[in-house]
């Protein structure tokens, strides 16, 4: 519906009317209702031009006056603005706003001149008010109320809303519309001129221009007419019929364009930019500037130029760079290329760090904490020397001794054993050693008054902080890649499978992986159940408020935030100041943590010790303190022996030094070069100025250097064999009793015994180990762990990729076919992408969730998958409206429950499997990829891919490479330090507004938090237990409780019940089936179809019992225990309990079972489900079956 020029209308039913009047009319709204979805109001001036429009949508009211567009309670916005559901933004040389809520969609349109558009949903048929009509499919009807034709003006005067302490008289007086028919021949020749093949009618068109010209100041001139025939052809393009530019610069000229645009009657309004050349959109055509064909808009650089593609620039972090130059990061130089970054990997070293007592961040970014008092192995690997092992000790801390933390760093050899710790460093005859120290090719020194170095010649360098808080960081040279194992993991790129055990398993918990790396007799690590915070308010404030200087604009920190994202410090820090008593080291220590990450990407922050009380570190003497310190050169020691000293690390550390020009003497004062004492061979040193005879030669100690005369002796001649630098003790038998007992575990992780001190216990025989239940077995049968189970010699367990089989404590996998991985959107914004990385993320806009064709060269891509992202909560969250599938030129469109096919694509074959709780596309798209697409008519959405090339995948499903890292890299090839950057970068329309920040809804609605967290609790309790130790649930219950806080304006319950389906379905992916829903919580419905007929074609029942026996009933899965195509999934079933659904014979089959394995390791036994052996499969049924399934 529209209105144009002085005073012509369009109704929705496309009758065509004229009138003047100047008061406040309503144009558009929902009859009869209390609070119509819809209310659009506007009046035109005594110029007869639109003098202002109202929108009102529910809550949200927009009001465009003089040009300006102002929205209730935020103010006068500028373009383009986007904010709950709705969008406003340039289109063509028009204003467009674009509402998509939950309920309802719809477009307005307006030029801020004389004309004004409506586009509402048919579901409005019938039902619609104002000067647009009653929108019932018939024209004649507009003006009938009560029953009686009434005349124009007196419809209008119906239409009337005055502004409050406004009496505005309505015009009496009735327009002349009788035409001159002098002005038929030239109207229906400028029509002609716009279009002269449009369909739409011409003859309502031709009497408005006959009106125009009558009325105007100069009669019968074209130029009277412009408005009519602007609208003429504003609707040929919305009908998608051809329009020409029929504009001239003295005729109806729309004024020039900007820059290198040029004019077009007819352009696409879906704006290709440098963000987003490949920009497309189903919208029609419109009037405006666009850029010329071959073109893009560069929307980078701000100066909104039309330039060529390969003259886009890049940005990053906020500078922009121009195409062709290069950026440098720690470890990959880039290119701009087509606003592309085109990056390249370098060789780097891996880093494993121990920080903050109880976290460790492998080799390949994988990041866990645990809790536990023990010895473990924390590196081993066939690239050290000597069969070198790397250990770490976990003890119990604190005043109460309540906590446990890295309390040494252990390293062993034949050779060597080197404790260090808090009180400096022990070797392996126990005695005390001062630093620095040398044995062989390992050289251990104090690199400033805060770490400790220890430098190796074979690539492995281990750099320990011993205040205030003992952390150790690993770094190895790339000779090592593949070829660790331990906590530190295995250093292969992929973060997935870093949980691999002493038996050549990934585990899927934190706890079960580190306890197969003791490396002594110990009790298992615990799971934290609760969150230390949640015990002590004040405490959880406090920790709260002291690291949320990470965090904030305006701190030290913030020059950090573009590179590394503070989010995951953050959390620790706040998890480190509630669980520990000595609560300032630990959020100093959270806080160092993060800026020695920052100084790793070169961005030394220097002086953020100051911003936090307590942080701040007093040095004795007169040394000062330095954020990017050496002891080489700033040590008497490393004047006279340069090889023990100066070794520097390439990641700066901070502590206390001598300042320049000075030097830190054996008494640990500064002092100059001529006072420097000199050291000798044996820890020995001589004061200045004095001398000492070696080997017959005199020598002078002058300024920390040994001056000698005469010819020195061959030191390999004093000394027959490096008996003085080597020194071995004694083996350790039975020397520390218990302690040492031989387990099948030890024997699994390959290593002698560390005990740390003596204990009494059992011992198994001579060439016998213990096993799990306590008892001694030989070597070949000790069992194989996994997921917490115990398998005996022999038994085998399968997953998707491979089949893994137990021999001698340890587990020998194959790959058995290729392997697929899942993403997952659901809830609230959540995403699970192919990697396993996590995020959530509030954007009211459509993006890809996943698609091909993403190399630098942009081959074709062969399918895309959109998700359309509306507000569904007060506090701001968003949900998943709708998911389109383009496949070429099929296209998916699921939404309201349902979904609809359109085009074809003889390329792919699909087919669609329905079920009462989730429909299930099958697509394969021959010679690239396999797509189960599982969508569960609400908001929760999985898609599965297993591909057959190693073609690129990208948006906001992550790369799919299998390494977590690089997942949110944008769409401009970087990877973003955080996921809002990355989630902007996906959106599928380059005017639709950024996310700044994401919300959380539970701390606005404390209220809602109890209820929350009590009902998510379902996924930490007993009734799940068999799944803990194979989904880690902490992620999923976190999102379940931020979903039922933000789900308020009605559904919550589905909310929370969708929320814990997604954990349901995440342990049967890992093939433990639970039933979880009862009658009273999450009750699913299924009784409904033994009393309800299909009937139709379409999805409608009618009441009337099943000639069928009555065998609808609800599973939570198919089979449990059995390997077949089909994907595990719970619904309503018609096949009896140990049957399934077999599409292909199309009828019910027996299932056929696995055996179980036995159960240990657990303290609840008797009261664990039968858990099945992991298999990813599982039937559906179609809907083209005799037993049709709903």
């Amino acid at each position: 519906c529209s209105t144009w020029g002085g005073g012509h209308f369009s109704t929705f039913d496309k009758y065509q009317y004229d009138f003047t009047g100047t008061c406040n009319y309503i144009f558009a709204t929902v009859c009869d209702e209390t609070s119509p979805d819809f209310n659009i109001q506007f009046r035109r001036g005594l110029d007869k031009k639109i003098a202002r429009i109202i929108i009102e949508l529910g809550p949200s009211v927009v009001i465009v006056e003089k040009g300006s567009i102002s929205v209730r309670s935020v103010g006068v916005i500028k373009l383009p603005y986007t904010s709950n559901g709705i969008q406003i933004a340039p289109y063509g040389r028009n204003i467009r706003l674009v509402a998509k809520l939950m309920e309802m969609e719809l477009v307005v349109m307006w030029n801020n001149d004389d004309y004004l558009m409506v586009l509402t949903e048919k579901k409005y048929m019938g039902k619609t008010c104002g000067m647009c009509g009653n929108y019932d499919g018939y024209e004649l009807n507009e003006f009938v109320s009560e029953g009686k034709l009434l005349d124009t003006y007196k419809f209008a005067a119906l239409q009337k809303m005055d502004d409050p302490s406004e009496i505005c008289l309505s015009e009496e007086i009735p327009v002349s519309t009788i035409p001159h028919k002098k002005y038929a021949m030239i109207c229906s020749q400028l029509l002609n001129l716009v279009s002269p093949t449009c369909s739409v009618p011409k003859d309502g068109f031709v009497i408005r221009c006959q009106i125009d010209m009558q009325d105007c100041s100069e009669p019968g001139q074209n130029n009277c007419t412009c408005s009519t025939l602007s609208e003429y052809s504003r609707q040929c393009a919305m009908s998608h019929q051809m329009v020409f530019n029929w504009r001239t610069e003295n005729f109806c000229s729309v004024g020039k364009c900007s820059a290198n645009q040029i004019y077009e009657e007819c352009g696409s309004p879906c704006i290709k930019t440098c963000s987003n050349p490949e920009y497309s959109c189903s919208s029609h055509c419109t009037y405006g500037c666009f850029c010329p064909e071959g073109t893009v808009l560069d929307d980078i650089s701000k100066n909104r130029t039309c330039v060529h593609i390969r003259q886009c620039p890049c940005t990053l972090n906020g500078k922009i760079y121009g195409p062709g130059e290069t950026m440098k990061a720690a470890c990959r130089t880039c290119k701009c290329m087509m606003g592309q970054w085109n990056c390249k990997d370098l060789p780097c070293p891996g880093r494993c760090s121990l920080e903050g007592g109880s976290f460790v961040t492998t080799f390949d970014s994988r990041s866990y904490r645990f809790h536990g008092v023990c010895t473990y192995i924390l590196m081993k690997s066939s690239s050290l020397p000597h069969n070198g092992t790397l250990m770490a000790v976990y003890d119990k801390s604190g005043y109460s001794h309540s906590e446990t933390s890295l309390s040494a760093v252990i390293y062993l050899s034949t050779k060597d054993k080197i404790v260090i710790s808090q009180n400096e460093l022990l070797t392996d005859d126990d005695e005390l050693k001062r630093l620095p120290y040398r044995s062989g090719d390992i050289t251990i020194f104090r690199q400033s008054s805060m770490y400790i170095q220890m430098y190796t010649t074979f690539g492995l360098e281990i750099v320990v902080q011993t205040s205030p808080v003992f952390q150790a960081y690993v770094k190895v040279g790339s000779q090592f890649k593949g070829r660790t194992l331990g906590l530190c993991g295995n250093y292969n790129g992929d973060t997935t499978d870093d949980f691999m055990t002493s038996m050549d398993i990934t585990e899927g918990t934190a706890s079960l992986f580190v306890d197969s790396w003791r490396a002594g007799n110990c009790h298992p690590a615990l799971e934290r159940d609760t969150d230390p915070c949640a015990l002590s308010q004040l405490n959880k404030i406090s920790a709260e408020t002291h690291c949320s200087i990470l965090t904030k604009k305006g701190t030290v920190f913030e020059r950090c935030h573009a590179v590394v994202n503070p989010i995951p410090f953050y959390k620790r820090c706040v998890y480190q100041a509630c669980n520990y008593e000595e609560t300032f080291p630990y959020i100093c220590s959270a806080l160092g943590s993060y800026a020695r990450t920052c100084s790793s990407m070169g961005l030394i922050l220097e002086n953020w010790r100051n911003s936090m009380d307590n942080c701040t570190i007093t040095c004795t003497g007169n040394q000062t303190f330095s954020y990017n310190t050496q002891a080489c050169d700033r040590t008497c020691l490393s004047l006279s022996n340069r090889a023990l000293e100066c070794h520097p690390t390439d990641i700066p550390i901070e502590g206390c030094h001598c300042p320049k020009g000075m030097y830190l003497n054996h008494k640990n004062e500064c002092v100059r070069k001529s006072h420097c004492p000199c050291y000798l061979e044996d820890r020995k040193y001589i004061l200045p100025d004095q001398s000492t005879i070696t080997g017959g030669i005199t020598c002078y100690c002058i300024n920390g250097r040994l001056s000698c005369t005469g010819k020195p002796q061959n030191p390999a001649e004093s000394c027959k064999a490096p008996k003085k630098y080597v020194s071995c003790s004694d083996t350790l038998e039975n020397k520390y009793g218990a302690a040492c007992a031989p387990t099948c575990q030890m024997l699994a992780t390959g290593i002698e015994c560390i005990p740390t001190k003596c204990e009494s216990g059992c011992v198994c025989a001579d060439g016998l180990y213990e096993n799990l239940d306590g008892r001694c077995v030989p070597a070949e049968e000790c069992p194989c762990e996994y997921g917490g189970l115990a398998y005996g010699k022999g038994e085998q367990i399968q997953t998707e990729c491979e089949i893994c089989t137990c021999t001698k404590g340890k587990w020998k996998c194959v790959q058995k076919s290729k392997c697929s991985s899942t993403c997952n959107l659901y809830g609230e914004g959540h995403i699970t992408t192919f990697d396993g990385q996590r995020f959530v993320f509030d954007g009211n806009c459509e993006y890809i969730l996943a698609m091909d064709g993403c190399s630098v060269n942009r081959p074709v891509s062969s399918f895309k998958i959109v998700t359309e992202n509306v507000i569904c909560g007060k506090s701001g969250v968003t949900c998943s409206r709708s998911i389109s599938i383009y496949l070429g030129n099929l296209t998916f469109i699921l939404r309201d429950e349902t979904f609809t096919i359109s085009g074809e694509n003889p390329g792919v074959r699909y087919n669609v499997k329905k079920n009462a709780l989730h429909l299930m596309f099958d697509i394969i798209i021959p010679g690239k990829y396999n797509m189960t697409l599982i969508w569960n008519k609400h908001m929760n959405f999985f898609i599965k891919i297993s591909r057959e090339t190693q073609e690129t995948i990208c948006g906001l499903c992550g790369n799919y490479n299998g390494n977590m890292k690089d997942d949110f890299e944008t769409r401009s090839k970087y990877v973003a330090s955080n996921e809002l950057e990355f989630v902007n970068s996906w959106k599928e329309n380059p005017l639709c507004g950024d996310v700044y920040f994401v919300v959380d809804p539970c701390s606005k609605n404390p209220y809602r938090k109890a209820w929350a967290e009590k009902t998510c609790s379902i996924i930490n309790s007993q009734v799940f237990s068999a799944c803990h130790n194979k989904v880690n649930r902490m992620p999923y219950y976190e999102a379940c409780v931020r979903d039922s806080c933000g789900c308020d304006i009605g559904g919550d319950c589905e909310c929370m019940c969708d929320a814990i389906a997604v954990y349901a379905m995440a342990c049967l992916d890992k093939g433990i089936c639970i039933d979880w829903r009862t009658p009273e919580f999450c009750p699913v419905y299924c009784e409904y179809y033994n009393s309800h007929k299909k009937t139709g074609s379409g999805d409608a029942y009618s009441y009337g019992y099943n000639t069928d026996n009555c065998t609808w009933h609800y599973r939570p899965c198919n089979c449990p225990n059995q390997n077949y195509k089909y994907v595990n999934i719970e619904g309503c079933y018609n096949c009896s309990r140990n049957e399934y659904f077999d599409h292909e014979k199309e009828r019910c089959m027996p299932c056929v079972t696995t055996t179980q394995p036995k159960v240990t390791r657990s303290s609840t036994t008797s009261t664990l489900p039968t858990v099945p052996s992991i298999s990813s499969s599982v039937a559906i049924v179609s809907t083209e079956s005799i037993n049709p399934t709903i």
